[in-house]
């Protein structure tokens, strides 16, 4: 099954011109929210000139040659989108990595190293206070680059329209379009997720990019001079960083940051940044809706205004309609409207975006019978049946683990998926199976993405991208269906837990342990393991406990895990494993790493705190 959509957009050739369009459009610019409510303005115009004038010291001073990579490692703020853009309009080539974190420095020395070596940084950009914890990164590389601390420019906070306009006046006119070819030219180095191997040196073209957030806008309804956006998501993260601040710049739109650490420690600042600057568009992954239903306290609610928020990016991992509607229970009173859910698909190898859902209809949630999914058809069932099968006397188990009834007129497990939409502009989808062949509507299938917004290829990885690119081709390691014309994700193809010739979503799995109070339910790990006893495959579950649960409760937890599975998914596991808060192995985006998780398990470093085995 093959979905396309060809509508094209006359787009600017580079990053740097559209930085400078902007400058010149009028008054908008970037913000940067504190979780105190104090905010930082800088218009389009003064950007420009503040990166030219650092992209002269970076020339001139630190011998920067076009082609060449800078890694940028800074906190969200104005020094970070101003050396992004400064290493633009020098023509080098930024990457940007996380900033260390706080009790995980040994993790984060092994993972930065890589990434750098990947990218053959020839430079560092950082801050001053984090220039001691890179020391050890540095003197680690293969060839050290320099390390250069940004001069932190003052703020400008609350910068009124007027000034911000005055601004704009000043901006250098002698800019010159870039000459041809130059929307061939490598922009960004972004790193993969990581969530089944180690994260790879996505190499995006000016075209690469400028394509997909064109795409990106054309998607969004009525006038882009009537949207705005807010994001506390990270900027070394493609979501935030393409998805927030390109689109933002390409849009000549107002954009409010709010610090990653903010939105954690308080979830509410990321709901007061929306309420404040009144942004009609903004992405989060599906955890940090949990989070703010979870912590967000009912005091924090007062005065909060979330009517305006139209279009709610719903990506980066599984969109889940349980979370959806728990969000929107809690936060409808503050004017919230569940039509502005938009779920979303994407990949760093397809620049970001691939599929969209309509942004004025409500998600699309389809229910499908678990076994027919299994072996790749998709069984749409009534939505208002119960599909849930009681383990009881009358059951047995197969090898492989599953629940066989021997009641009469019982039926089988289903679960729900949510719709990620049709593809965006200038992007073709395929589904294909095992031989290569596309399989139609309500089949299972290998997702293929082709368009002006596939990568150009792994960085210096030849091999790499021909597995990845054939003939136009990326192959994402996604599965997944189109139903009614649209999209639905069934999983990486990596992790899929294969029992008695049947293919199960781990997410399925770990989804049945939200019933389980004292879990914390977004961090889980379904894993295949083997079972010499048996010759077969069998599943194991890690999943870390809540933060204060007390220790004489484990063991009931991890029995209580077990239950939940079976009842939930008919599935029996081998072991659930309770684990410390904190001890999974996660991407820089929080995802669990699935592959690395079972690596661990079968090495036999986690500690186990309770485990519950089967019979």
């Amino acid at each position: 099954m093959v979905q396309t959509s060809q509508a094209t957009l006359a787009v600017p050739a580079t990053l740097p011109e559209a930085l400078f369009q902007a400058g010149r459009h009028g008054r908008n610019g970037v913000h940067f929210f504190s979780r105190t409510g104090n905010v930082e303005t800088f218009s389009y115009g003064r950007l420009w000139n503040d990166a030219s004038a650092l992209a002269q010291v970076l020339t001139d001073q630190h011998n920067l040659r076009p082609g060449e990579t800078v890694a940028l490692i800074l906190s969200t703020s104005y020094d970070f989108v101003r050396a992004l853009f400064a290493v633009l309009i020098a023509r080098g080539v930024p990457t940007c990595l996380p900033t260390p974190r706080l009790g995980r420095m040994a993790d984060y020395h092994d993972a930065t190293v890589a990434m750098l070596n990947a990218a053959r940084a020839k430079l560092i950009l950082t801050e001053t206070n984090l220039v001691k914890n890179l020391g050890a990164v540095q003197a680690a590389l293969d060839v050290p680059p320099g390390l250069f601390a940004v001069p932190e420019l003052a703020a400008v906070a609350g910068e009124s329209a007027d000034a911000a306009a005055s601004r704009v006046e000043t901006i250098d006119a002698g800019f010159a379009e870039s000459p041809a070819g130059r929307e061939h030219e490598l922009a960004l180095i972004q790193f993969s997720s990581g969530t089944t191997v180690a994260p790879k040196p996505v190499a995006l073209t000016h075209k690469n990019i400028l394509s997909n957030v064109h795409a990106i806008l054309a998607s969004f309804p009525g006038d882009l001079r009537d949207h705005s956006g807010c994001s506390w998501l990270p900027l070394h993260h493609d979501m935030g960083l393409i998805g927030g601040l390109f689109a933002a710049v390409a849009a000549h739109g107002d954009m409010t940051f709010l610090r990653p650490e903010d939105f954690i420690a308080r979830p509410s600042a990321w709901l007061k940044a929306l309420s404040h600057s009144r942004a009609t568009i903004c992405p989060a992954p599906n955890f940090a809706l949990q989070i703010c239903v979870d912590r967000v306290r009912d005091d924090e609610l007062v005065g909060l205004d979330l009517s305006h928020w139209k279009i709610a990016l719903i990506g980066a991992e599984t969109v889940r309609e349980p979370t959806l509607r728990r969000f929107f229970d809690r936060f409808a009173g503050a004017g919230f409207r569940y039509e502005s859910f938009t779920p979303v698909y994407g990949l760093a190898e397809a620049t970001l975006a691939v599929t969209f859902s309509d942004a004025e209809q409500s998600p699309r949630r389809l229910r499908i019978e678990r076994e027919a999914l299994g072996r790749g058809v998709v069984c749409p069932v009534d939505m208002h049946s119960t599909i849930k099968m009681n383990v009881n006397a009358n059951a047995s188990t197969d090898d492989a683990g599953s629940v066989t009834s021997h009641a009469a007129g019982e039926q089988s497990f289903a679960i729900d998926v949510v719709s990620v939409g049709r593809p965006l502009d200038g992007i073709t989808v395929a589904l294909r199976d095992a031989s290569g062949a596309d399989v139609g509507e309500d089949r299972v299938g290998r997702i293929f993405v082709s368009g002006d917004s596939v990568m150009a290829g792994y960085f210096e990885r030849p091999d790499a991208t021909a597995r990845a690119i054939s003939n136009g081709w990326l192959d994402t390691g996604d599965l997944g269906f189109f139903h009614d014309g649209e999209l639905y994700i069934y999983g990486r193809e990596r992790d899929i837990i294969i029992l008695n010739g049947r293919n199960h979503d781990p997410q399925t799995i770990e989804f049945a342990l939200d019933v389980v109070p004292g879990l914390d339910h977004d961090r889980a790990a379904a894993v295949a393991v083997d079972d010499p006893a048996r010759g077969t495959e069998t599943f194991a579950v890690l999943v870390e406990k809540e933060k204060g649960q007390p220790p004489e409760t484990l063991e009931q937890l991890a029995q209580s895990a077990r239950e939940a599975i079976i009842a939930g998914t008919g599935l029996i596991p081998d072991r659930i494993l309770i684990l410390q808060t904190g001890r999974l192995p996660r991407t820089t985006s929080g995802k669990i790493k699935r592959g690395a998780s079972r690596a661990l398990l079968l090495a036999g470093e986690f500690e186990v705190l309770a485990e519950s085995q089967r019979a």
